[in-house]
């Protein structure tokens, strides 16, 4: 709900910034401000007080429900503001940092806050009422780390497996839960803001890169089968990372850095919120000169001569616009653009990626009764490679004679959504989705002297539904499915079909339950199936060595939960024990003297997930530990493969930290992760085997004293990899060694 801050008329906007600067410089939970908050639904109130006072209130719909606010008007604390808002519903607030603030059921014994999640169920629900295993990754914990790329914050989360490269600009590859990969595509889908930020022909896999870590408010990693939610490649799980919106008065925030390998960092967003709008407009400059990735020569003689250096600039808009009290139109902008040695000291081994993404949304909430969605995404991915394996072993080679690869990949999707609460008990989830992709590879090769396009097309159509029933005081059960129709286009070669347009129909239904223990205590059991999609190109392959197979199916998978969640006083805790068959997995066998693509894979996965994190006076310690046996069990392709591990997949890992903070001035971080052997390839040999490694990493911010137009200003120091271990990620590459930062946080 979007309910103006102000009853009647609205103020004059000069009248309006006046007061947002004067919120910029005094503390509205210590200094009295205007409020004038109408009559209305609570959930309106809360977010009609959050945005005057540039304040975050969070607030689960089912804790709010349909309760109603008496009017609050005059000079006040915002705290007080809160207890007349509050007044005779039976709710209570606690803050939760300099400005948060949470609304929970009065009487609440807890001290460590819940935390909202929504990509669990695409509503507002605390973490402990929802029946799935689930992380978020919060503001604090992102201002309190220093990584790289959005996807290093998932390296201390359990469950998930992060393989780096060592090119500046290139990205993870993350998989969840132990599925590992499939040529179909990811096994774990990536979202931004609730979004897929590609479409399953995707041939690039590069766009999170829009999203700035300045720009993000938290991460949502959701584990097991989603597929009923969110289609396609959710095997493993999805992870979704929501951009920040500007709250409260007019203001701008400047961050600088320095580090090792001559990296530097520039960014700068500015923005600005009042009753009937918002914006936030930032960008950022990185550049590096790199490290030696792959020091030693691969199989091939391939290897760095140089460090890999590397570029990644940022630009992002969100926009917000409630021309009514309930509704909500939202317009954001962000480009990337990463440019990177692909191998270190090779002029003709490089490759340039540019990535952007334009949403729009629109959001209608009917009282507390319904909430209807609609947004729209456009995004288009492109990479320009150059390499050239004649003149790379050792030599600098010739730009001339270097090849040329330009992959492009566009994508435009719909999503519609209704919430209807049926009942006080009842929510109901509608929803439909429609997504349109193509995938263009154009090359050129110099030396062989051949150029050519491939063009590769794809259509979804999704309709799901879900259905939340608290049956009793205790217990609640969750249930619900997403049917999707797959139609793809034959694939091209330079103009000339080589494959024939294939629909596919896939339903994935999932069944959750939740039941309270006690207060504090919950637990839950849920199974659910997934899907990953069998592409054109699989199944038509043009001829000549390949044969091809219009029968080929999707992947799919179904997995079982049990699971368990406390919170209580200054401590949480939960753990997961999970099931998955991994069935119809596609891999290519050899049908006389041809080649074809069959399902004929199986893995089975079992896996236990131990978290625990709380708060002992000044310290805030975290533990977490994930055991993962992903073994193929069929695979006639090569038999050798029975019985072993999935390639990538860590059986052992664990992490752990503690964040001291003893005053508002400064706060020290240390954690470590340990990563258990694993191997390259899925014979398990032992030349392909990676030794387990264990990696801390420390950082040290101070808050300096600020006065006149500053609000903040923070000095950091962060170290990674304090031991300066030399450990592999990827087959030939080694990941950066001890390297140092220095930055420099400034907010007026």
């Amino acid at each position: 709900m979007f309910q103006k801050a102000f009853a009647g008329e609205r103020r004059p906007l000069l009248s309006t910034i006046a007061t947002a600067l004067f919120l910029a410089f005094q503390s509205s939970a210590v200094f009295a401000v205007p409020v004038d908050v109408a009559a209305q639904p609570l959930g309106s109130a809360l977010r009609a007080l959050a945005s005057l006072a540039g304040v975050q209130i969070a607030h689960a719909s089912d804790v709010v429900g349909t309760l109603q606010a008496s009017a609050v008007k005059g000079d006040m604390r915002l705290e007080e503001a809160l207890r007349r808002l509050l007044a005779g519903t039976g709710l209570e607030f606690r803050k939760d940092g300099d400005s948060s603030y949470v609304i929970v059921r009065a009487g609440h014994s807890e001290k460590v806050l819940p935390e909202m999640v929504v990509t669990a169920t695409r509503t507002e629900r605390w973490v402990e009422d929802v029946p799935a295993s689930v992380t978020v990754v919060g503001r604090k914990d992102i201002a309190t780390q220093q990584v790289q790329s959005p996807l290093d914050l998932l390296r201390n989360v359990e469950g998930v497996d992060v393989a780096g490269y060592g090119s500046p600009a290139s990205l993870p590859r993350i998989t969840l839960r132990g599925v590992g990969g499939s040529f179909g595509g990811s096994t774990s889908q990536i979202l931004i803001d609730g979004m897929p930020i590609e479409s399953p022909v995707a041939g690039i896999h590069q766009g999170i890169q829009v999203l700035d870590l300045q720009d993000l408010e938290r991460v949502e990693i959701v584990r097991g089968p989603a597929s009923a939610l969110y289609g396609p490649s959710a095997v493993g799980g999805v992870v979704n990372f929501v951009p920040k919106r500007w709250r409260g008065a007019p203001g701008a925030e400047v961050s600088i850095g320095a580090g090792s390998h001559d990296a530097r960092l520039f960014s700068a967003a500015v923005g600005a919120a009042w009753d009937v709008v918002d914006f936030r407009l930032s960008a950022s400059d990185y550049r590096t000169d790199g490290y030696v990735a792959q020091p030693d020569s691969d199989p091939w003689g391939s290897r760095d001569l140089a460090s890999r250096d590397g570029r990644d600039k940022k630009f992002g808009l969100t926009l917000g616009l409630r021309p009514a009290a309930n509704q909500e139109i939202t317009f954001s902008a962000r480009k990337g653009d990463a440019s990177s040695a692909w191998l270190g000291g090779h002029p003709n081994y490089r490759f340039d990626n540019d990535s952007e993404n334009y949403d729009l949304g629109y959001r209608f909430e009917l009282g507390e009764r319904a909430v209807f969605k609609v947004r729209l995404r456009h995004t288009r991915q492109s990479t320009h490679m150059l390499f050239d394996d004649e003149y790379v072993n050792g030599n600098a080679g010739s730009l001339v004679l270097a090849e040329v690869d330009d992959r492009i990949e566009s994508h435009d999707y719909l999503d519609l959504q209704a919430d209807l609460r049926l009942s006080a008990a009842n929510l109901l989830t509608l929803g439909y989705a429609y997504g349109v992709g193509k995938f263009t590879s154009r090359w050129e090769d110099v030396i062989w002297g051949g150029s050519g396009e491939s063009i590769s097309k794809s259509k979804l159509t999704g309709i799901f539904v879900q259905d939340e029933h608290q049956l009793s005081e205790n217990l609640t059960i969750l249930a619900g499915g997403r049917w999707d129709r797959y139609e793809f286009a034959g694939d091209s070669q330079n103009g000339v079909a080589t494959g024939k347009d294939s629909k596919d129909k896939v339903f994935n239904p999932r069944l959750g339950l939740r039941y309270r223990l006690s207060e504090p205590t919950s637990l839950y059991a849920t199974v659910g199936t997934a899907y990953v999609p069998a592409l054109n190109f699989l199944k038509f392959r043009g001829g000549g060595a390949w044969l091809d197979n219009p029968d080929l199916k999707p992947e799919t998978s179904i997995s079982y939960e049990l699971g368990v969640k406390h919170r209580q006083l200054n401590w949480s805790a939960r753990a997961a024990l999970f099931h998955s068959d991994y069935e119809d997995k596609i891999s290519s066998i050899r049908v006389g003297p041809q080649w074809q693509f069959q399902n004929i894979g199986k893995v089975a996965i079992d896996g236990l997930e131990l978290a625990f994190e709380g708060k002992l006076g000044d310290w805030q310690p975290y533990l977490n530990y994930t055991y993962t046996d992903s073994r193929i069990k069929e695979n006639p392709s090569d038999p050798l493969t029975v019985g072993k591990q999935v390639q990538r997949i860590a059986p052992h890992k664990l992490n752990a930290g503690v964040v001291y903070s003893p005053s508002e001035q400064y706060y020290v971080r240390l954690s470590g992760r340990y990563v258990d052997d694993y191997y390259f390839n899925d014979r398990n040999t032992d030349e392909a085997r990676k030794a387990g490694h264990f990696v801390a990493d420390a950082k040290i911010g101070w808050r300096l004293p600020v006065s006149g137009p500053l609000r903040s200003a923070e000095l950091s120091l962060a170290v990674n990899n304090i031991f300066d271990r030399r450990y592999r990620e990827q087959q030939y590459e080694y990941m950066d060694r001890r390297n140092v930062w220095l930055g420099l946080n400034v907010r007026f």
